[in-house]
C-alpha cells in the first residue's frame, strides 16, 4: 500500500512546535506509516533541534514530489499554514496536520470541529438539528467506518426526558438524548455511543479535556480536505493526529470505491409482465 504524504505545519517557532515534531519523528518506526512533510523554516528547525538536543534527521525538499521513503522531510516556506493548505487543496499532499500556533488556523468554510480520543468522537456545532445530525452521521459512516452509528445529544438547556433506552429515529439515525453534560461524562455514558453532538461547546470541550488521558485530537469535518490538529501539546497527540488523518483517507477511499459502480437492478418488476400480457395484438 502506497504511503500517504502528510503535511505538518511548524506551529510556534519557539521550542514548542519543533519540540513536538522532532520528538514525534525521532524514531525510525514513526516514519513507517506515512511520508511526513514539515512546512516551515530550515534554519529555525536546525536551531531548535540543537537547543533541544535532539538527534532527529530530516531532508530539505523543494517539492512534495521529492520525499524519500523512511525520511522526515522539510519543505522550506515562510508562511507554513498558507502553503500547506494550498498544497492540500491542490492534492500535493493527502492530509494536513496543524501544529498549534498563536493564531487560529483558517479552516475551509463549513467545517465542524470533532474532538477525538480513544473513547470519544464529539462534534461541536452551532445548533443541533436534522441537518447537523445528518452531516455528523455521514462523517461517522464515511470517515470513521461506523455503520448505523449511535449518536448522543448533549445539552444542559434542553429537557432531560429521553433515555438511552428510548432512541429517536431522525432520518433513519439512532439518536439518543439530550443528556446533561456533567452526568453524561461522570457516568461514562460516552462508552455506549459512536458519536456525540452538542452546541454547548465550552462545557463539552472542558469535559473532553479532563478525559483525554492518552491523547486528544481535533478533526475538521465537512470538507473534502483531511485536516487534523493535536488537542494537547504533546507528541502522542501529534502522532495520533497523523494516524487519524491516515485512517480517514483510507476509509474515504474504501467508501467511495464501493459506490463507484453500483449493481444494476437485480429484481424483475412483475407489473411489466402484466402490462405486456394486457396488450391487444
Amino acid at each position: 500500500m502506497e504511503k500517504l504524504k502528510i503535511g505538518i505545519t511548524q506551529g510556534r517557532t519557539d521550542r514548542t512546535g519543533y519540540n513536538l515534531i522532532l520528538t514525534a519523528f525521532e524514531e525510525p518506526v514513526s516514519l513507517e506509516l506515512c511520508h511526513p512533510i514539515i512546512y516551515g523554516d530550515k534554519e529555525t528547525a536546525i536551531q531548535q533541534r540543537k537547543i533541544l538536543n535532539l538527534a532527529t534527521n530530516f531532508i530539505t525538499i523543494n517539492s512534495t514530489d521529492d520525499v524519500q521513503d523512511g525520511r522526515l522531510s522539510l519543505l522550506q516556506c515562510k508562511e507554513s499554514e498558507k502553503k500547506a493548505l494550498k498544497d492540500c487543496q491542490a492534492n500535493n499532499i493527502d492530509a494536513l496536520v496543524i501544529t498549534p500556533t498563536e493564531n487560529p488556523f483558517p479552516c475551509p468554510a463549513g467545517t465542524t470541529e470533532i474532538l477525538i480520543n480513544e473513547d470519544i468522537r464529539m462534534a461541536l456545532v452551532e445548533k443541533v438539528d436534522k441537518d447537523t445530525l445528518e452531516a455528523f452521521r455521514q462523517t461517522l459512516v464515511r470517515d470513521f467506518d461506523c455503520q448505523h452509528p449511535r449518536i448522543a445529544i448533549l445539552s444542559d438547556e434542553a429537557p432531560q426526558g429521553n433515555t438511552d433506552k428510548e432512541p429517536r429515529e431522525e432520518m433513519h439515525m439512532y439518536v439518543y438524548g439530550p443528556y446533561a453534560i456533567k452526568e453524561f461524562f461522570e457516568e461514562e455514558k460516552y462508552m455506549y455511543y459512536d458519536g456525540i453532538i452538542t452546541s454547548d461547546k465550552e462545557k463539552a470541550t472542558e469535559a473532553f479535556g479532563a478525559l483525554a488521558y492518552e491523547y486528544g485530537i481535533i478533526f475538521y469535518a465537512g470538507s473534502d480536505l483531511i485536516i487534523t490538529s493535536p488537542f494537547q501539546n504533546n507528541t502522542t497527540s501529534l502522532n495520533h493526529s497523523t494516524y487519524i488523518a491516515t485512517d480517514v483517507y483510507r476509509n474515504r477511499e474504501a467508501y467511495d470505491k464501493e459506490r463507484e459502480n453500483p449493481l444494476p437492478k437485480l429484481f424483475h418488476d412483475k407489473r411489466e409482465d402484466r402490462n405486456s400480457n394486457n396488450q391487444v395484438e
